[in-house]
């Protein structure tokens, strides 16, 4: 059970203070995750795949096929209907959360512990209803940053697989007060603006300093932007760099493990203390990480 996974080193090593870890996420659970599938088997690569009940944006696979992926990878909760979070009320946002949970551990048949905001859309408020609700974390659309956050309900990510402009890069981070990705994104990311080269400016990083290189992406909008062959271009180049293939869910655990926290009431109670008090400031009605920056879940 994913509830149960052991936090030992994947390699079966003792952890070091130099972990070098590279994990990805795959949003929506979209039909094209089939296709994302076969490639992450082809490179050993393992993920993370986030998927609603039920979103009225695009289709949803049928519950044996996600039965299947989570078999082969790590499923986590998307809500019950992908609604953004901070677009609702908090009452429909515990249900939101709450229901998408049940939902996804009544069809796997075993705990679920990894949560991703739909669009990437969390204030204070909603921190704390994901970890009341028992996850251990949750992913945000917060980018360029390679490391091990302060509140594991702030989860962020090394890069998004969709190009914008700089200019467009640096207002996402500074609208969702992600000034340490910003300034990650001038320095270490030297302002680059395909997706590709920033994922490997990330890989790069991890690989000299440790960390982890975590990259997002939606299977349909790779389908949309014909960018299959991209995709399997940086699933190739990971195995260049000697980096140890990871979960989210994992990654989670890790984080409880190092503050030798790894089970039972500790974890909860810890969980709602970060979550009450996410990284970066929030203002006016702890909304300015919900502010929609441009046209899709991620920008």
């Amino acid at each position: 059970m994913l509830g149960e996974q052991s936090l030992q080193n994947p390699t079966g090593e003792k952890s070091t203070e130099r972990e070098k870890y590279v994990t990805l996420s795959v949003d929506d659970g979209h039909p094209t995750d089939h296709r994302t599938v076969d490639l992450l088997q082809r490179y050993g690569l393992k993920a993370t795949f986030y998927i609603p009940g039920a979103n009225a944006e695009r289709p949803v696979m049928e519950p044996s096929e996600i039965r299947e992926i989570d078999r082969l990878f790590e499923v986590g909760s998307h809500t019950l209907n992908h609604l953004r979070l901070t677009w609702i009320t908090p009452e429909r946002a515990w249900r939101e959360i709450c229901d998408g949970k049940k939902a996804s551990e009544d069809m796997l048949g075993h705990e679920v512990v990894s949560f991703c905001y739909p669009g990437g859309k969390f204030n204070r408020r909603a921190a704390r209803q994901v970890a009341e609700a028992g996850f251990l974390a949750a992913r945000t659309c917060m980018y360029f940053l390679n490391d091990y956050p302060k509140n594991p309900f702030c989860w962020g990510v090394s890069a998004y697989a969709n190009t914008y402009p700089a200019y467009v890069q640096i207002r996402h981070c500074l609208l969702e007060t992600n000034f340490a990705g910003a300034y990650n994104y001038l320095t270490k990311f030297k302002a680059r603006t395909a997706w590709a080269a920033q994922f490997m400016c990330a890989l790069q990083q991890v690989s000299r300093e440790g960390g982890m290189a975590h990259l997002y992406f939606h299977s349909w909008e790779i389908d949309q932007n014909g960018e299959w062959d991209e995709l399997e271009a940086v699933f190739k180049a990971i195995a260049q760099h000697s980096l140890t293939p990871v979960t989210n869910g994992y990654l989670y655990r890790r984080w409880y493990e190092k503050r030798g926290l790894v089970a039972g009431s500790s974890i909860c109670e810890t969980a709602s203390r970060s979550a009450a008090t996410p990284a970066g400031k929030f203002t006016a009605g702890d909304d300015l990480a919900s502010q929609k920056v441009g046209g899709n879940d991620g920008l």
